[in-house]
């Protein structure tokens, strides 16, 4: 049997979605960013938080297709009332991939004691556009990695070094610095330990952390990791070895990206490569 609170929630969430029809009927009219308010409220266990400790937004991703993509969202910002700040609205943005078109809606805040909060609204944006409160990303997408990949090593064998790699039809080819690629390419990172003399070396990374570039703001992409050497005692190879560790990064939208390369025990390397 359904409890009053569980019917309450399905009525509430059928008005919504009746709303969310209207409003993506309204959207394929040609506005490029959809924000309504709403006067209904939902429970927060339905809301994903971002932020930080003193601005956080809270949204509930209603859909996305080929076309557009639909959010419920609601903020707040810790601002004491002896501060000397006034401005208390905040700004909804969808920005495209290439970081060149920048649609805003404005949105009133209210004072809450010590906060300002941003009303519970619903805003409807294209599907490849990223949606922004104030500068808080709400749903920062990343590629698909494909994880770790077995090729040849392409760097210097002899020292610690990264390489960014395309696929080619015959391959994978090594990008220099600075060099422009397709947004059609798959870049690949490969991370070289050098050679040593023995066997029992190896390189773990963890998940890489992706930003993508906005306006005139480069992209990056940060990999850490822990190069790890044999212990005393260990059983290992008695021959030279070159441990390497080679992972798909993913597909990119266009811009410059800074990659950082940060492994313990190893060093930090960085370079740079340029998507049109």
């Amino acid at each position: 049997m359904r409890t009053k609170s569980t019917q309450r929630i399905i009525c509430l969430l059928t008005v919504l979605a009746i709303t969310v029809v209207f409003s993506v009927l309204s959207f394929s009219q040609g506005t490029e960013l959809f924000v309504k308010k709403l006067t209904t409220t939902l429970p927060e266990y339905l809301f994903k938080s971002v932020g930080t400790r003193t601005f956080s937004v809270q949204y509930i991703k209603l859909f996305e297709d080929e076309e557009s993509k639909g959010y419920i969202l609601k903020a707040w910002l810790f601002q004491p009332l002896t501060t000397q700040q006034t401005n208390t609205s905040f700004k909804i943005r969808a920005i495209s991939p290439d970081g060149k078109k920048e649609y805003t809606e404005e949105i009133a805040g209210t004072r809450d004691k010590s906060y300002i909060r941003l009303p519970l609204i619903l805003v409807i944006l294209p599907a490849k556009y990223t949606l922004y409160v104030n500068s808080q990303v709400v749903e920062q997408p990343k590629p698909t990695t494909g994880g770790e990949v077995s090729v040849p090593i392409y760097g210097d064998k002899e020292s610690a070094n990264i390489k960014l790699l395309v696929r080619t039809q015959t391959g994978y080819r090594a990008i220099d610095e600075g060099e422009e690629v397709s947004k059609d390419d798959v870049i690949f990172l490969q991370v070289i330990a050098g050679t040593f003399p023995t066997g029992g070396y190896r390189i773990e990374l963890n998940e890489p952390d992706i930003i993508y570039p906005v306006g005139k703001n480069p992209g990056k992409i940060t990999v850490t990791g822990t190069f790890y050497k044999p212990g005393p005692g260990d059983m290992v190879t008695q021959a030279f070895t070159t441990p390497t560790k080679t992972i798909e990064l993913g597909k990119f939208p266009a811009g410059m990206y800074e990659v950082i390369v940060d492994i313990k025990n190893l060093g930090e390397f960085r370079t740079i490569f340029n998507v049109k």
